[in-house]
């Protein structure tokens, strides 16, 4: 790449300053393990009111909806690790200089150092206990089939008579909501995008959808984990920014002293 003037531009040389490395699995990683799990019911309550809203009649509404949900959760998840990556790096360059002054480093702030490991530890750990209740699920899982409705009120009389009331008596063998019903009602709502999206299918594909329903799960609390792992180089950025901000300002000043300096000087007599 070329200047104005034709001379090729020097690369921008990126900054990395030397940090203080953290714990994956110290007690900072289990704190933000905590929030991880939090944020996977917000994420669930987000997929309850989207797929309630954005339940249309078409495959490719459905598809197209599920997709913009996720996606968005996908990348929110990501952006929060990301930042909380970057702070964490940040904190890591601080302990390092306290550490190279001679000054001491507790074990806490140790371990809210940035490590690569620790948002996508504090991901699946706080995705834990939903990954095991949609696993346990999809193994117990079976395919919705049809069932009796109610009888309306005005049928009591028919079932007194003997030659209605043995052809009706089959249905009072209605079932009740079940174990089975409450365990599929909050297996969906973890992934309700994506049970939009089969159930249009059918029952069988609603069914697979269950069974996936643990990597469904997973996608958000991954997006943090791996968008945790670019806080370092996040921080490389912001360090490389300051330091071409702070160079412009040195030209500046450089530039504006030579212009000072020329209309100090005295004109040359011919």
């Amino acid at each position: 790449m070329q200047s104005a003037k034709g001379k090729p531009k020097k690369p921008v040389a990126q900054v990395k300053k030397p940090i203080l490395r953290g714990s994956w699995h110290g007690k900072d990683a289990w704190k933000l393990a905590l929030k991880r799990m939090l944020s996977v019911l917000a994420v669930t309550l987000i997929y309850l009111i989207a797929g309630m809203l954005l339940s249309f009649e078409s495959l490719w509404g459905r598809l197209l909806s599920c997709l913009a949900v996720a996606g968005l959760a996908i990348y929110y998840q990501y952006y929060q690790g990301m930042t909380r990556g970057e702070n964490d790096a940040a904190f890591a360059e601080i302990m390092y200089n306290r550490q190279e002054s001679g000054r001491t480093v507790t074990a806490d702030d140790r371990a809210r150092c940035f490590h690569p490991g620790k948002g996508m530890f504090a991901a699946l750990v706080g995705a834990v206990p939903f990954v095991a209740f949609t696993i346990v699920y999809a193994v117990i899982a079976r395919p919705i089939t049809y069932t009796l409705g109610v009888l309306p009120s005005w049928t009591e009389a028919l079932m007194r008579q003997s030659e209605f009331g043995d052809a009706l008596r089959y249905y009072e063998n209605v079932g009740t909501l079940g174990v089975m019903d409450i365990l599929r009602v909050i297996d969906r709502a973890l992934i309700m995008p994506f049970v939009n999206v089969f159930s249009y299918v059918g029952n069988d594909a609603a069914l697979l959808a269950e069974r996936l329903s643990p990597l469904f799960v997973l996608l958000a609390p991954l997006g943090y984990g791996v968008g945790y792992t670019q806080g370092k180089a996040m921080r490389d950025k912001i360090n490389t920014g300051i330091k071409m901000g702070d160079d412009r300002k040195k030209r500046r000043e450089r530039k504006a002293r030579r212009q000072r300096q020329r209309s100090k000087s005295p004109e040359r007599l011919i």
